[in-house]
């Protein structure tokens, strides 16, 4: 019911009240970029969105977009409920008005307009970039690793249409490990794109890049769902190309075999919580995208198609133990994945006294 009154003193912690992250592997994450809105989402008024247990308020301003945690410092009222008027965010309970900076430049009921407002009276705003029309945000000063360089999209050739965002109740990892999964299209994706599920599955070797994980590999997919004139072939002979960028990002790059064609599938992550995942992407090809409607809805076609079976994986977070699931030769990647993470950044180590 009530707060300590020696609440003042207790040791400051960015940690978000009520966090679902072990607080090892908060930390690690908040040091990452991650996507939290397509930016054509953020209008003239602000949007809530949450990122790693932390609520944010997304507004916009003649300095740009700034991300600030949804809690106005007066009274703890989240600010996204509030408005933008003549370049400020005004909150909704007693109008305080914060510049793009999240400075508090204007108290209303303090009747002298020259009156000094005390300078920790502004907001707790995060580091942004907005790239491929994406806000991505880290939690901390500095980030430790880049964003995802997505190359078909610095072509103007490659005209990015985008994909209505999702909500997927699953851990990111577990969402990533199935984007970049193969073994499951004739399975799942018999309707849309699946090959046939008596075929031998490939042998494949994943690569370290700069960046993270890739891997090449071909398949011939039983329905002909590609714009390129080649309507006298049933099935298509494809090489799929993943490109993947710590931690939960992915280029997929699908090359038709016997034509021009390049279709990409830009995917990427935010963990809204441990539990909880918000899903961006962006689709684009080679042939100016003659029907963007068409493309976006096959990939929500298939988005449906996953994201029941994804969201029945136990447990939904991602195992990093590799003995706690059992592997098959097609997993090679996800091993591959799980490894990283682990060995590379440090996530999933175990706590003091286990």
């Amino acid at each position: 019911m009530f707060r300590t009154t020696n609440q003042s003193t207790l040791t400051a912690t960015d940690l978000p009240p009520g966090c679902s992250f072990r607080e090892s592997d908060w930390h690690i994450l908040a040091a990452f970029w991650h996507p939290v809105a397509f930016v054509h989402d953020i209008t003239d008024q602000p949007l809530a969105a949450k990122l790693l247990d932390v609520n944010l308020a997304l507004y916009r301003t003649g300095a740009g977009i700034t991300v600030a945690k949804d809690q106005c410092p007066h009274r703890g009222v989240k600010i996204s409920l509030g408005r933008v008027q003549d370049d400020l965010l005004i909150c909704p309970m007693h109008g305080l008005h914060y510049d793009g900076n999240g400075v508090c430049r204007k108290i209303p009921s303090i009747a002298d307009p020259t009156a000094a407002i005390p300078d920790k009276l502004r907001l707790r705003t995060y580091r942004s970039e907005v790239r491929y029309g994406i806000l991505w945000v880290c939690l901390k000063d500095e980030p430790i690793w880049p964003l995802p360089y997505w190359r078909h999209l610095e072509d103007p050739v490659y005209q990015p249409n985008y994909v209505p965002p999702g909500v997927w109740q699953v851990a990111a990892g577990r969402h990533v490990e199935n984007f970049n999964d193969v073994a499951h299209f004739p399975w799942v994706h018999g309707a849309t794109f699946g090959g046939g599920p008596d075929a031998a599955y490939p042998r494949y070797q994943v690569q370290h890049t700069d960046y993270g994980l890739s891997f090449h590999i071909p398949y011939l997919e039983l329905l002909n769902r590609f714009p390129d004139g080649r309507d006298d072939l049933q099935q298509r002979e494809v090489v799929y190309s993943y490109e993947l960028t710590f931690p939960f990002s992915t280029l997929l790059e699908v090359a038709v075999q016997e034509s021009d064609y390049i279709q990409v599938i830009l995917d990427t992550v935010c963990p809204i919580s441990a539990r909880q995942s918000g899903i961006f992407q962006i689709t684009a090809d080679n042939f100016g995208n003659p029907n963007p409607a068409e493309q976006v809805q096959e990939t929500v076609a298939i988005n449906d198609e996953d994201q029941p079976l994804v969201e029945s994986q136990y447990p939904q977070e991602l195992p990093l133990d590799l003995r706690e699931e059992i592997n098959i030769p097609a997993d090679r990647m996800s091993l591959a994945y799980r490894k990283a993470l682990a060995e590379k950044f440090n996530l999933g180590a175990p706590m003091a006294g286990t």
